[in-house]
Order: C-alpha cells, then sequence, then structure tokens
C-alpha cells in the first residue's frame, strides 16, 4: 500500500470527508496546515450533503484555485489558467470514474437520507478512496504539469 493509500484510508478512518482528505493532500505544498484545509472544506462532504458535486472534486478545486486561482481584478491571464485547470481536472475525472456527482458515483442519494444506508453497505470505503487517490493524482499531475 503506498503511502497515499494510507494517508486516505486514516483520514477517512478518523472521520473525514472526500473534499478534506483530497485538499489536506496538499496542505505542504499550499503552505497550510491539514486543520485549516478540514475547516475550510468541512462543507463539502457527500456532494455538499446533498448527493451533489463529489466531494473529491469540491477538494480537487479547491485545491488548484489556491494554486493557480486569481485574487484581484485585472488577473485574467491567472483566472484562464484556473478555468483551463478545473476544465482538464473534471474532463479527467469524468473519463475515469464517469460522473462528477456523490449520489451517481455511490450509488446512493444523501439528499434523500441514504447516506448512512451507504455507509452500512461498505460502498462509502468501497468506492470513495478511490474516487480520492484519484483526484490527488490529478491534481498532482497539474500541479506539476505547470
Amino acid at each position: 500500500m503506498s503511502n497515499e493509500e494510507m494517508f486516505v484510508l486514516e483520514q477517512f478512518r478518523k472521520g473525514f470527508d472526500c473534499s478534506q482528505v483530497v485538499l489536506m493532500a496538499f496542505a505542504d505544498e499550499l503552505g497550510y496546515d491539514e486543520e485549516e484545509l478540514a475547516r475550510m472544506s468541512s462543507a463539502f462532504g457527500g456532494g455538499m450533503f446533498h448527493g451533489d458535486t463529489c466531494g473529491a472534486v469540491t477538494g480537487a478545486l479547491m485545491a488548484l484555485g489556491m494554486r493557480f486561482g486569481h485574487d484581484s481584478f485585472g488577473q485574467n491571464d491567472r483566472k484562464q489558467k484556473i478555468q483551463e485547470k478545473v476544465a482538464e481536472f473534471e474532463k479527467a475525472f469524468l473519463e475515469e470514474k464517469g460522473s462528477l456527482f456523490c449520489r451517481d458515483l455511490i450509488g446512493f442519494d444523501v439528499a434523500k437520507g441514504e447516506f448512512q444506508e451507504a455507509v452500512e453497505s461498505g460502498v462509502v470505503m468501497d468506492r470513495c478512496p478511490g474516487n480520492v487517490l484519484m483526484a490527488i493524482a490529478e491534481v498532482q499531475r497539474l500541479f506539476e504539469e505547470d
């Protein structure tokens, strides 16, 4: 088992959600501590608790935004760069996973209160770590590409 796989599984066992685990994986690289990033991304688990955009995706997009995003008016080059990185990430995630939505990826609708059922069925620990690992790898590739 790789260090990344061990990190991901350890974070899930601690109770962190996909968005948190992805963003926390980049703490050192982004210059933040894991606790700050865990709080920052805590509202995005389970597709924002509604089965919408997968937390692995939102965590990845936050990491990309922190690295490539614009932070003031007139930074059109940075705005274009983040739009390109987001599009590239989403394309890769869709190609490998088939959807950007939590409810599609786990087969349970969190908005209908099915998250506990997903956990009890084992599907969360079966599928979510793979989604997180894929998101981390793709963000790392996009970081290194630049």
